[in-house]
Protein backbone atom coordinates (compact mmCIF):
# COMPACT_ATOMS: atom_id res chain seq x y z
CA UNK A 1 0.00 0.00 0.00
CA UNK A 2 1.12 3.55 -1.08
CA UNK A 3 -0.38 6.59 1.63
CA UNK A 4 0.34 9.78 -0.14
CA UNK A 5 -0.25 13.75 2.31
CA UNK A 6 -0.88 16.46 -0.06
CA UNK A 7 -1.30 20.37 2.14
CA UNK A 8 -3.71 22.65 0.65
CA UNK A 9 -2.69 26.05 -0.23
CA UNK A 10 -3.85 29.57 0.50
CA UNK A 11 -3.31 32.28 -2.09
CA UNK A 12 -2.08 35.81 -1.18
CA UNK A 13 -1.87 37.38 -4.21
CA UNK A 14 -1.72 37.66 -8.26
CA UNK A 15 -5.18 35.21 -9.13
CA UNK A 16 -6.22 35.13 -12.48
CA UNK A 17 -2.63 35.95 -13.96
CA UNK A 18 -1.67 32.09 -13.46
CA UNK A 19 -4.28 31.36 -16.14
CA UNK A 20 -2.82 30.09 -19.69
CA UNK A 21 -5.22 32.59 -21.29
CA UNK A 22 -3.14 35.53 -19.50
CA UNK A 23 0.44 34.43 -18.72
CA UNK A 24 0.99 32.94 -22.34
CA UNK A 25 1.44 36.29 -23.68
CA UNK A 26 1.84 37.71 -20.72
CA UNK A 27 4.14 38.09 -17.28
CA UNK A 28 2.14 36.04 -14.36
CA UNK A 29 3.03 35.49 -10.75
CA UNK A 30 1.66 34.84 -7.49
CA UNK A 31 2.43 33.97 -3.91
CA UNK A 32 0.64 31.54 -1.73
CA UNK A 33 1.87 29.24 1.53
CA UNK A 34 0.52 25.62 2.16
CA UNK A 35 -1.21 24.91 5.59
CA UNK A 36 -0.74 21.44 7.50
CA UNK A 37 -4.34 20.37 6.17
CA UNK A 38 -3.98 17.55 3.96
CA UNK A 39 -5.74 15.57 1.33
CA UNK A 40 -4.75 11.92 1.86
CA UNK A 41 -4.64 9.36 -0.93
CA UNK A 42 -4.37 5.22 -0.28
CA UNK A 43 -3.20 3.16 -3.14
CA UNK A 44 -3.43 -0.52 -3.23
CA UNK A 45 -2.92 -3.10 -6.07
CA UNK A 46 -6.15 -5.45 -5.73
CA UNK A 47 -5.54 -9.41 -5.19
CA UNK A 48 -6.99 -11.14 -7.81
CA UNK A 49 -10.11 -12.41 -6.24
CA UNK A 50 -12.68 -9.63 -6.57
CA UNK A 51 -14.76 -9.35 -9.33
CA UNK A 52 -14.26 -5.90 -10.25
CA UNK A 53 -10.60 -4.26 -11.17
CA UNK A 54 -11.08 -0.81 -10.02
CA UNK A 55 -12.61 0.25 -6.50
CA UNK A 56 -12.16 4.28 -6.16
CA UNK A 57 -14.06 5.83 -2.88
CA UNK A 58 -14.05 9.39 -2.33
CA UNK A 59 -18.06 11.22 -1.15
CA UNK A 60 -19.12 7.84 -3.31
CA UNK A 61 -17.86 4.39 -3.40
CA UNK A 62 -17.77 2.99 -7.43
CA UNK A 63 -16.61 -0.12 -8.25
CA UNK A 64 -15.66 -0.80 -11.74
CA UNK A 65 -14.60 -3.59 -14.04
CA UNK A 66 -13.14 -1.06 -16.77
CA UNK A 67 -10.83 2.08 -16.45
CA UNK A 68 -14.15 3.64 -18.93
CA UNK A 69 -16.59 2.82 -16.34
CA UNK A 70 -14.82 5.25 -13.15
CA UNK A 71 -17.52 7.76 -13.45
CA UNK A 72 -14.92 10.52 -11.57
CA UNK A 73 -13.19 12.13 -14.45
CA UNK A 74 -10.13 13.21 -12.26
CA UNK A 75 -9.97 8.87 -10.90
CA UNK A 76 -10.69 7.44 -14.37
CA UNK A 77 -8.41 9.74 -16.04
CA UNK A 78 -5.13 9.65 -13.59
CA UNK A 79 -5.40 5.90 -13.47
CA UNK A 80 -6.01 5.61 -17.17
CA UNK A 81 -2.84 7.57 -17.65
CA UNK A 82 -0.33 6.30 -14.46
CA UNK A 83 -1.81 3.37 -13.70
CA UNK A 84 -0.67 1.37 -16.24
CA UNK A 85 -1.84 -2.26 -16.13
CA UNK A 86 -2.46 -2.67 -12.63
CA UNK A 87 -6.10 -3.14 -10.66
CA UNK A 88 -6.11 -0.52 -7.91
CA UNK A 89 -8.53 0.32 -4.78
CA UNK A 90 -7.88 3.53 -4.10
CA UNK A 91 -8.99 5.97 -1.09
CA UNK A 92 -9.59 9.76 -1.06
CA UNK A 93 -9.46 11.52 2.95
CA UNK A 94 -9.69 15.11 3.07
CA UNK A 95 -8.94 17.56 6.00
CA UNK A 96 -11.22 20.12 4.46
CA UNK A 97 -14.40 20.51 2.31
CA UNK A 98 -14.03 20.00 -1.37
CA UNK A 99 -15.01 23.16 -3.68
CA UNK A 100 -13.64 25.65 -1.13
CA UNK A 101 -11.25 27.45 -2.46
CA UNK A 102 -7.95 25.99 -1.11
CA UNK A 103 -6.73 24.18 -4.27
CA UNK A 104 -8.75 21.09 -3.35
CA UNK A 105 -8.81 19.30 -6.85
CA UNK A 106 -5.22 20.21 -7.29
CA UNK A 107 -4.16 18.34 -4.18
CA UNK A 108 -6.01 15.23 -5.22
CA UNK A 109 -4.61 15.06 -8.23
CA UNK A 110 -1.33 15.87 -7.17
CA UNK A 111 -1.35 13.14 -4.26
CA UNK A 112 -2.76 10.81 -6.89
CA UNK A 113 -0.28 11.46 -9.04
CA UNK A 114 2.22 10.58 -6.65
CA UNK A 115 0.98 7.62 -5.48
CA UNK A 116 0.20 6.12 -8.24
CA UNK A 117 3.98 7.10 -10.29
CA UNK A 118 5.61 4.93 -7.33
CA UNK A 119 3.41 1.29 -8.08
CA UNK A 120 5.85 1.84 -11.35
CA UNK A 121 8.90 3.00 -9.04
CA UNK A 122 9.08 6.11 -11.21
CA UNK A 123 9.95 8.72 -8.54
CA UNK A 124 8.70 12.25 -10.30
CA UNK A 125 10.00 14.89 -8.45
CA UNK A 126 7.82 17.56 -6.86
CA UNK A 127 8.01 19.91 -9.78
CA UNK A 128 7.38 16.75 -11.99
CA UNK A 129 4.72 16.13 -10.37
CA UNK A 130 3.17 19.75 -10.86
CA UNK A 131 3.72 19.38 -14.51
CA UNK A 132 1.84 16.93 -14.54
CA UNK A 133 -0.82 17.72 -12.60
CA UNK A 134 -1.18 20.88 -14.77
CA UNK A 135 -1.73 18.67 -17.62
CA UNK A 136 -4.19 16.74 -16.73
CA UNK A 137 -6.38 19.13 -14.71
CA UNK A 138 -6.33 21.70 -18.06
CA UNK A 139 -5.50 19.26 -20.81
CA UNK A 140 -7.16 16.09 -20.41
CA UNK A 141 -9.72 16.66 -18.45
CA UNK A 142 -10.36 19.99 -19.83
CA UNK A 143 -10.81 21.86 -16.71
CA UNK A 144 -10.76 25.70 -16.43
CA UNK A 145 -8.14 26.43 -13.56
CA UNK A 146 -4.98 28.29 -13.29
CA UNK A 147 -1.54 26.61 -13.00
CA UNK A 148 -0.26 27.96 -9.34
CA UNK A 149 -2.66 25.39 -7.20
CA UNK A 150 -0.55 22.34 -9.00
CA UNK A 151 2.90 23.82 -7.86
CA UNK A 152 1.71 25.17 -4.50
CA UNK A 153 0.61 21.62 -3.69
CA UNK A 154 3.31 20.07 -4.98
CA UNK A 155 6.22 21.64 -3.38
CA UNK A 156 4.94 23.10 -0.32
CA UNK A 157 6.20 25.93 2.04
CA UNK A 158 5.85 29.85 0.78
CA UNK A 159 6.47 30.42 -2.69
CA UNK A 160 7.06 33.23 -4.97
CA UNK A 161 5.59 31.55 -8.71
CA UNK A 162 6.33 32.97 -11.82
CA UNK A 163 4.81 32.02 -15.26
CA UNK A 164 5.64 33.63 -18.87
CA UNK A 165 5.08 35.32 -20.51
CA UNK A 166 5.38 31.98 -22.68
CA UNK A 167 4.94 28.08 -21.24
CA UNK A 168 7.33 28.08 -18.88
CA UNK A 169 7.25 28.68 -14.77
CA UNK A 170 9.48 29.19 -12.46
CA UNK A 171 8.64 28.54 -8.36
CA UNK A 172 10.93 30.83 -5.88
CA UNK A 173 10.85 29.58 -2.15
CA UNK A 174 11.06 32.13 -0.25
CA UNK A 175 13.02 31.60 3.14
CA UNK A 176 11.69 34.01 5.88
CA UNK A 177 12.55 33.96 10.01
CA UNK A 178 11.00 31.54 12.13
CA UNK A 179 9.42 34.60 13.55
CA UNK A 180 7.49 36.41 10.62
CA UNK A 181 5.98 32.63 9.87
CA UNK A 182 4.53 32.33 13.13
CA UNK A 183 3.38 36.17 12.63
CA UNK A 184 1.82 35.30 9.07
CA UNK A 185 0.38 32.21 11.33
CA UNK A 186 -0.87 34.40 14.00
CA UNK A 187 -2.18 37.40 11.39
CA UNK A 188 -3.72 34.92 9.05
CA UNK A 189 -7.72 33.92 9.63
CA UNK A 190 -8.89 31.06 7.80
CA UNK A 191 -13.01 30.93 8.12
CA UNK A 192 -14.93 28.75 6.10
CA UNK A 193 -18.23 29.97 5.30
CA UNK A 194 -20.37 26.81 4.91
CA UNK A 195 -20.76 27.48 1.10
CA UNK A 196 -19.18 25.07 -1.65
CA UNK A 197 -19.24 26.17 -5.21
CA UNK A 198 -17.76 24.56 -7.83
CA UNK A 199 -14.75 27.18 -9.08
CA UNK A 200 -14.33 26.91 -13.27
CA UNK A 201 -18.02 27.79 -13.63
CA UNK A 202 -17.21 30.80 -11.97
CA UNK A 203 -13.76 31.34 -13.35
CA UNK A 204 -15.37 30.63 -16.59
CA UNK A 205 -16.27 34.52 -16.00
CA UNK A 206 -13.11 35.81 -15.46
CA UNK A 207 -11.90 34.34 -18.37
CA UNK A 208 -14.90 36.17 -20.47
CA UNK A 209 -13.41 39.32 -19.62
CA UNK A 210 -9.81 38.92 -19.34
CA UNK A 211 -9.10 41.59 -22.10
CA UNK A 212 -10.36 44.36 -20.93
CA UNK A 213 -9.15 43.65 -17.34
CA UNK A 214 -5.01 43.84 -18.45
CA UNK A 215 -4.64 46.87 -16.19
CA UNK A 216 -6.27 45.00 -13.20
CA UNK A 217 -3.65 41.63 -13.86
CA UNK A 218 -1.23 43.94 -13.87
CA UNK A 219 -1.54 45.19 -10.55
CA UNK A 220 -2.38 41.88 -8.97
CA UNK A 221 0.88 40.82 -10.14
CA UNK A 222 2.70 44.12 -8.72
CA UNK A 223 1.08 43.16 -5.28
CA UNK A 224 3.26 39.74 -5.30
CA UNK A 225 6.41 42.38 -5.11
CA UNK A 226 5.00 44.22 -2.46
CA UNK A 227 3.51 41.53 -0.30
CA UNK A 228 7.27 39.83 -0.31
CA UNK A 229 8.79 43.12 0.50
CA UNK A 230 6.56 43.33 3.26
CA UNK A 231 7.20 40.18 4.25
CA UNK A 232 11.47 40.51 3.99
CA UNK A 233 11.43 43.06 6.17
CA UNK A 234 10.94 41.70 9.04
CA UNK A 235 8.12 44.02 10.14
CA UNK A 236 4.82 44.03 11.25
CA UNK A 237 3.18 42.39 8.66
CA UNK A 238 -0.10 44.56 9.33
CA UNK A 239 0.28 46.29 6.00
CA UNK A 240 -0.52 42.86 4.18
CA UNK A 241 -4.07 43.56 4.71
CA UNK A 242 -4.30 46.34 3.40
CA UNK A 243 -2.93 44.80 0.03
CA UNK A 244 -5.84 41.91 0.84
CA UNK A 245 -8.30 44.60 0.61
CA UNK A 246 -6.78 45.62 -2.76
CA UNK A 247 -6.42 41.98 -4.30
CA UNK A 248 -10.11 41.57 -3.15
CA UNK A 249 -11.70 44.71 -4.97
CA UNK A 250 -9.81 43.88 -7.63
CA UNK A 251 -10.98 40.24 -7.89
CA UNK A 252 -14.80 41.43 -7.53
CA UNK A 253 -14.08 44.09 -10.26
CA UNK A 254 -13.04 41.58 -12.83
CA UNK A 255 -14.75 38.62 -12.01
CA UNK A 256 -18.05 40.16 -10.10
CA UNK A 257 -19.66 36.35 -9.83
CA UNK A 258 -16.47 35.78 -7.36
CA UNK A 259 -19.18 37.29 -4.61
CA UNK A 260 -22.62 37.49 -3.40
CA UNK A 261 -24.40 39.63 -0.68
CA UNK A 262 -24.04 36.98 1.18
CA UNK A 263 -20.16 37.13 1.50
CA UNK A 264 -20.16 40.74 0.72
CA UNK A 265 -22.01 41.19 4.29
CA UNK A 266 -19.67 38.08 5.85
CA UNK A 267 -16.66 41.10 5.18
CA UNK A 268 -18.29 43.59 6.33
CA UNK A 269 -19.13 42.15 9.63
CA UNK A 270 -15.44 41.06 9.54
CA UNK A 271 -14.11 44.79 9.11
CA UNK A 272 -16.52 45.82 11.92
CA UNK A 273 -14.66 42.97 14.38
CA UNK A 274 -11.57 44.27 13.75
CA UNK A 275 -10.14 42.35 10.70
CA UNK A 276 -7.21 45.04 8.87
CA UNK A 277 -7.84 43.02 5.38
CA UNK A 278 -9.03 40.33 3.88
CA UNK A 279 -10.13 37.67 0.51
CA UNK A 280 -11.66 35.52 -0.30
CA UNK A 281 -9.75 32.41 -1.37
CA UNK A 282 -9.68 30.51 -5.00
CA UNK A 283 -12.51 31.67 -7.58
CA UNK A 284 -14.83 33.29 -4.70
CA UNK A 285 -18.77 32.25 -4.74
CA UNK A 286 -18.17 30.94 -1.27
CA UNK A 287 -15.79 28.74 0.10
CA UNK A 288 -12.96 29.45 2.83
CA UNK A 289 -12.08 33.49 3.50
CA UNK A 290 -8.68 34.83 5.09
CA UNK A 291 -8.65 37.93 7.15
CA UNK A 292 -5.67 39.46 8.28
CA UNK A 293 -6.16 40.70 11.92
CA UNK A 294 -3.85 42.06 14.49
CA UNK A 295 -2.14 39.15 16.31
CA UNK A 296 -3.02 40.46 19.71
CA UNK A 297 -6.28 41.26 18.57
CA UNK A 298 -7.22 37.79 16.89
CA UNK A 299 -8.82 36.44 19.98
CA UNK A 300 -11.19 39.28 20.20
CA UNK A 301 -11.93 39.22 16.37
CA UNK A 302 -12.84 35.48 16.46
CA UNK A 303 -14.73 36.48 19.48
CA UNK A 304 -16.73 39.07 18.09
CA UNK A 305 -17.40 37.32 14.53
CA UNK A 306 -19.30 34.35 15.50
CA UNK A 307 -19.68 33.15 11.42
CA UNK A 308 -18.82 30.58 9.89
CA UNK A 309 -15.75 27.98 11.11
CA UNK A 310 -12.40 28.90 11.67
CA UNK A 311 -9.48 26.68 10.51
CA UNK A 312 -6.35 27.29 13.01
CA UNK A 313 -3.56 25.83 10.73
CA UNK A 314 0.42 26.35 10.77
CA UNK A 315 2.30 26.76 6.83
CA UNK A 316 3.45 23.30 5.99
CA UNK A 317 6.88 22.97 4.32
CA UNK A 318 7.20 19.64 2.68
CA UNK A 319 4.44 19.76 -0.31
CA UNK A 320 3.21 16.13 -1.57
CA UNK A 321 4.96 13.40 0.62
CA UNK A 322 4.88 9.73 0.70
CA UNK A 323 3.94 8.73 4.04
CA UNK A 324 3.67 5.10 3.53
CA UNK A 325 4.95 2.75 0.82
CA UNK A 326 4.49 -0.61 2.01
CA UNK A 327 6.55 -3.65 1.16
CA UNK A 328 2.98 -5.55 0.61
CA UNK A 329 2.03 -4.37 -2.34
CA UNK A 330 1.70 -7.37 -5.09
CA UNK A 331 3.92 -7.13 -7.46
CA UNK A 332 3.74 -8.80 -11.15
Amino acid sequence: MIITRTPYRVSLFGGGSDFPNWYLNNLGKVISFTINKYCYISARELPPFFEHDYRVSYSKVETAKKIDDIRHPAFREIIRKYGRERKYEIHHHGDLPAKSGVGSSSAFAVGLINALSKFEENDLTSLQIADAAIEMEQKILQEIVGSQDQIACAVGGINEISFGPGVEWVNRPITLSDTTVHEIENSAVLIFSGIQRVSSKISEHLLINLDKSSQYLERNVELVGECIKVLEAGKSLLDIGNLLNESWRIKRTINPMSTTSFIDDFFDKAMKCGAVGGKILGAGGGGFSLFWVDPNKRERFLKDFELGVEVPFRIDFQGTTCVLNSDLTLRK
